[in-house]
Formats: structure tokens, C-alpha cells, sequence
């Protein structure tokens, strides 16, 4: 099968070609295993270190039902996470709860502005500055 849909499966082989997304859903997976596997490993040294991972322009070039379903392995992982992206919103049902900062430039004024929203796993909010 060469479906993309959830739960479909695709027998691989070694003249399977991934595409770009499947080659980086891929990387990103190892990437949040080793991290988790590392963070788990220091954790009675340090049990209330941030298990941080930070990713720049997150998920570019994966289909966006993988953002969520990526989005819920970290949490699933207990990886805590800073995500940069100029399409992420982040709203994502199985992500129970996220702080989510939208920054704005002006070309006419010197700085950013950020808008802060909150996500509780239903509704996304603007909090009051």
C-alpha cells in the first residue's frame, strides 16, 4: 500500500524511495528517540532539567496530519519543545496544552511585537498583554 493516510502500512525495501517529508518524519523520530533515550538517561542527576529539544522551522516539508501526529510523540516522549515555523499554528488535538508566540515585524518600526496564545487541546486563546 501507498497510502497516506493514518494507519495505512507500505512494505519497504531497498528500492523503496521515501519522499522528502518521509525522509524527514524519519529523522525527526530518531532524533526525538536519542534525545528522549539521553534526557532518561540523566535524569537522577538532574530530575527537574528541561528535557529540551529546539527545532528550526519544524516539520518543513511534512504533510500537515503529520505536524499533530509528530507533535504528540514529543509529548508522548516528554520532551519539553521550542518550535520555530512560519506555518506551524499548533493547534493540535492530541497536544495537550502549548504556549504559542506569534512574532510580527513592521518594516516601518524598529522591533518585533508578539501575540501570546495559549492551546489546552481544544481552543487556542489570545492572552491579554
Amino acid at each position: 500500500m501507498n497510502d497516506a493516510a493514518p494507519g495505512s502500512r507500505r512494505k519497504l525495501s531497498g528500492r523503496t524511495g521515501l519522499s522528502q517529508g518521509e525522509q524527514r518524519v524519519l529523522s525527526y523520530l530518531v532524533l526525538f528517540a536519542a534525545a528522549a533515550a539521553h534526557f532518561t538517561s540523566l535524569a537522577d542527576a538532574a530530575p527537574h532539567a528541561p528535557r529540551l529539544i529546539l527545532l528550526d522551522d519544524a516539520f518543513a516539508k511534512v504533510d500537515e496530519p503529520t505536524h499533530a501526529r509528530l507533535g504528540r510523540i514529543l509529548v508522548d516522549l516528554d520532551l519539553d519543545f521550542v518550535l520555530t515555523s512560519e506555518r506551524l499554528i499548533g493547534n493540535w488535538p492530541d497536544v495537550p496544552s502549548l504556549h504559542i508566540y506569534e512574532c510580527l515585524r513592521d518594516p516601518h518600526v524598529r522591533g518585533v511585537a508578539t501575540l501570546h496564545y495559549t492551546w489546552n487541546g481544544r481552543q487556542r486563546r489570545l492572552m491579554p498583554v
